[in-house]
This record gives C-alpha cells, sequence and structure tokens, in this order.
C-alpha cells in the first residue's frame, strides 16, 4: 500500500492515458525498427544472390565443340580420310552436318530439310567413318560427295 501512495498520480490507470499508450508504443516502434532491419537485410541478401549468380546457357542450345586432332601426317591433302576429333552436345542434325563440312573440308549430301534429329556425340576418326556412325545410330542416309 506504501508503494502505491508514493507512485499515484491521478488518471495514471486510465486506459486513454499516455503512460499506458507510452508504454505501448515503446515497444512497437522497437519491433518495427527490428522488423525494417530484417526485411532490409533480406533484400540486400536477394539482391546480392542476384548479382553474385554466373550467368548459366540455356539448356536448350546446342553446344557444338569441333576439335581438330590429327592423328597422322598426311602426305596427300585428302581430308577425307584424316582422322580429327569432333563433339557435339545436343546439337540438331543440321548443325552436325554444317561442321563436319567445315572440319574435315568435305560436302556431306542426304540431308533432308525437315530432319529434327538431334545429336550428342565425341568423336574421333575419318569423315566417312563419322557419317556412317551418325547413319547407324540416326537411320539417316547421309553420304559424302567426292
Amino acid at each position: 500500500m506504501d508503494f502505491v501512495v508514493r507512485h499515484y498520480r491521478p488518471g495514471a490507470f486510465r486506459r486513454d492515458d499516455s503512460f499506458i499508450r507510452g508504454g505501448r508504443s515503446v515497444w512497437r516502434r522497437r519491433l518495427s525498427v527490428a522488423a525494417a532491419v530484417a526485411g532490409v537485410l533480406l533484400v540486400s541478401a536477394a539482391v546480392y544472390t542476384y548479382v553474385s549468380k554466373p550467368e548459366s546457357k540455356p539448356e536448350s542450345a546446342p553446344v557444338v565443340q569441333p576439335v581438330s586432332e590429327p592423328t597422322a601426317p598426311q602426305t596427300a591433302p585428302d581430308t577425307v580420310n584424316e582422322v580429327k576429333r569432333i563433339e557435339f552436345s545436343d546439337a540438331p542434325l543440321n548443325i552436325v552436318v554444317s561442321e563436319i563440312e567445315s572440319t574435315y573440308g568435305v560436302k556431306v549430301a542426304g540431308l533432308s530439310a525437315d530432319d529434327a534429329n538431334r545429336l550428342t556425340l565425341s568423336y574421333e576418326g575419318t569423315a566417312e567413318e563419322l557419317v556412317a556412325t551418325i547413319n547407324e545410330l540416326l537411320g539417316t542416309n547421309l553420304t559424302i560427295e567426292r
């Protein structure tokens, strides 16, 4: 009772008094500041992740890596029988044919315009062997024109 008598103020326990509202608003302000800080941290982490993420290639884009490695010295310019290495990753057949033509220096015939075949292959050999392998794998009728 002595405590109440010493600390009593008229209107101190009224609902609309600023003492009670002031006590609540301090905690509300602290919570809102904490929520704002957490939001800023979340947004900055998302921006950092987006900015620092390396660009990725689309999965549907074919990766064509022709690699030319002659294994035996050639005395004649017969590129049809020259052994070279060539690689394809999910490449359309028309891209494969154009890479064979540029790598081996040959002309490939028998490719239909509506052929939708795709090829993933790492091959080391001659142009004739490569075309025969593609024909066997895909059921095509490609030939090398001489």
